[in-house]
């Protein structure tokens, strides 16, 4: 897996996220986790040799491969997303963007350190980066290289929140949210807000309504004793989602972000409310991905719906408030990619290095007996001595272009070097590696 420079690119993705992709488009596209394991099968099937890895937001769906010689092209990969989703190729196309090598590894730094989420500094993402390192190797869909690529990403992630302050301030959609529930109420003390979900995002909703002291808080799950187990301290009821209808009379704010795959607040549901409501303005915000809430809903009389897309806006007013904790977090993660890359560079040139020398003295050691078999008077002094000059000579020549590929070159620059080296000395089958090498076990990057 690893001696693959002479093959072209060895790592790709193509994905989507919220600036390149709407949310009707993202929903279509997004994994849930059964999805996601299938789909992971699936490459597997079609590309034994190959490494996989899908992460799988409410704000981006990426696909990453490690690719052999036989493993899928850009192309191919767009055409699996869609296939997989039974959408066209064409459309999925104008939404997606592709990375290799280099700009792939420096792209996944940054989405794991959260420079490419809506909101500028949330640490969910390191959380999702982490969980879809944790399937695909549950899965035994990645093996050397993306368990030291991962690991890498996530330890980048971690310096970048370390070194900087990135994360400070509003760094979530839940913040996000609820500073937008601010913006439309001067104070909640006479309002009741109903949080619909009980995951992680529900959790920070909770925290940060907590403080802004509502009349009441209602968490309707469809459990409820998972919603028993968030383990907040926030004064709510816990209710039924099998009244959902009842509690939206009720509700003046709904924020809702479960994991269902169909809607879970439906036009016709809220209409019927409407006269029992007496037509009091609702305000709510959906941070689901597909969507919890009917499109429809939004034109309903006094009813305000917003989306994730919809707190565009205040996001970029966090990543404006930020500008100069991007450069420093951009030097952190380049300093991990160079990192990374030279590891994995001196993976593919050390190999190559040895298969170069062995190849120079196979062709030295043919002519040396091809001279003494003409010359029988050579005494074996001479004999000794012709072989010395030639290894040395052969020495020589590789010592200057080894040096230098061996050395502090940049790493991108290293792998255009090697797969240079291959081809200029016709090294096309270096010895050990392989597609069984794949999936064994990480090697140590010193994390």
């Amino acid at each position: 897996m690893e001696h693959m420079s002479k093959s072209g690119p060895v790592f790709r993705m193509v994905g989507l996220n919220h600036r390149t992709a709407p949310l009707l488009v993202r929903e279509n596209l997004a994994f849930s986790e059964q999805d996601c394991s299938a789909a992971l099968r699936r490459v597997t099937e079609l590309y034994p040799q190959s490494e996989t890895a899908i992460l799988s937001t409410c704000n981006r769906v990426e696909l990453y491969v490690a690719a052999g010689p036989h493993g899928p092209t850009l192309e191919q990969m767009t055409a699996f997303l869609a296939d997989f989703h039974h959408v066209s190729v064409q459309e999925l196309r104008s939404h997606t963007y592709q990375h290799e090598n280099q700009a792939m590894v420096e792209h996944l730094f940054q989405v794991a350190s959260s420079l490419d989420s809506m909101v500028l500094g949330e640490t969910q993402i390191l959380a999702q980066v982490k969980q879809a390192y944790q399937r695909a190797a549950e899965g035994k869909t990645v093996g050397t290289l993306f368990h030291a690529l991962f690991q890498r990403a996530l330890a980048a992630a971690k310096d970048v929140h370390d070194r900087t302050e990135l994360s400070t301030g509003r760094t979530s959609l839940a913040t996000i949210a609820v500073a937008l529930v601010q913006r439309v109420f001067d104070q909640l003390r006479d309002k009741t807000v109903l949080v619909i979900g009980a995951g992680k995002i529900s959790r920070l909703v909770l925290r940060q309504l907590g403080a802004l002291g509502p009349r009441k808080i209602l968490l309707a799950n469809r459990t409820p004793q998972r919603a028993l187990d968030l383990g907040t301290s926030v004064a709510m009821e816990i209710a039924d989602l099998a009244h959902l209808d009842q509690l939206l009379v009720e509700a003046d704010v709904v924020l809702t972000g479960t994991g269902s795959t169909e809607p879970v607040i439906s036009a016709e549901m809220v209409r019927k409310r409407l006269k029992a409501r007496q037509y009091r303005p609702m305000f709510i915000v959906d941070l689901a991905v597909p969507r919890d809430v009917e499109a429809a809903v939004g034109s309903l009389t006094n009813i305000y719906l917003y989306n994730i897309d919809d707190l565009e806006n205040l996001a970029e007013e966090n990543r404006r408030r930020r500008g100069d904790q991007i450069a420093a977090s951009l030097q952190v993660i380049k300093e991990h990619a160079e990192e990374f890359l030279h590891w994995f560079s001196a993976r593919n040139t050390g190999p190559l290095v040895k298969q170069l020398y062995a190849n120079c003295r196979r062709i030295s050691d043919a002519e040396l007996a091809g001279l003494l078999a003409a010359h029988p008077e050579f005494t074996p002094e001479q004999r000794q001595a012709l072989a010395r000059t030639l290894h040395r000579v052969v020495g020589k020549i590789l010592h200057q272009p080894v040096s230098f590929l061996t050395g502090k070159t940049p790493s991108h620059d290293q792998v255009h070097l090697t797969a240079a080296m291959e081809t200029l000395f016709g090294l096309t089958d270096k010895p050990g590696g392989g597609a069984d090498d794949a999936h064994a076990a990480p090697d140590s990057m010193g994390q």
